[in-house]
């Protein structure tokens, strides 16, 4: 984790880039540094070049290549305490069995308003983290 007197930095990670930069220009109104990836390759080489540079991930589960479950299985791998919530616009049955079973993380559904991303965010993060 960074300082507690830094911003909190989160990975951002949406094969949709509009998407993805909508999400950016969110979390840095509620005061996070963010960075997007719409490719998940790319993301675990940013992520493994500097794994303690991000406080969190948020992923889109269903991402072209490397899935978004599998990438996150990958950077938990790199970095076991690293929190990641995934955010999507539905998510099957089979998937979110997957997601629960597996401790990967816990699901925000799009489009959501800057307040209930706050507060994923919020109910991701380990007590006590300054956000």
């Amino acid at each position: 984790m960074t300082s507690s007197h830094l911003p909190l930095r989160v990975l951002v990670v949406d094969n949709d880039e509009p998407v993805c930069t909508a999400t950016v220009e969110m979390l840095e109104h509620l005061g996070f540094q963010a960075d997007c990836e719409t490719d998940s390759l790319s993301a675990l080489k940013v992520f493994s070049d500097n794994p303690d540079r991000f406080d969190l991930a948020i992923i889109e589960p269903v991402l072209p290549g490397v899935a978004g479950l599998d990438l996150a299985i990958r950077l938990r791998h790199i970095r076991p305490d690293l929190p990641v919530l995934f955010y999507a616009g539905y998510v099957d049955e089979a998937l979110s069995r997957r997601i629960e079973s597996d401790h990967l993380g816990q699901v925000a559904f799009k489009p959501f308003r800057l307040n209930e991303l706050a507060a994923a965010i919020r109910d991701r993060l380990p007590p006590g983290t300054k956000h």
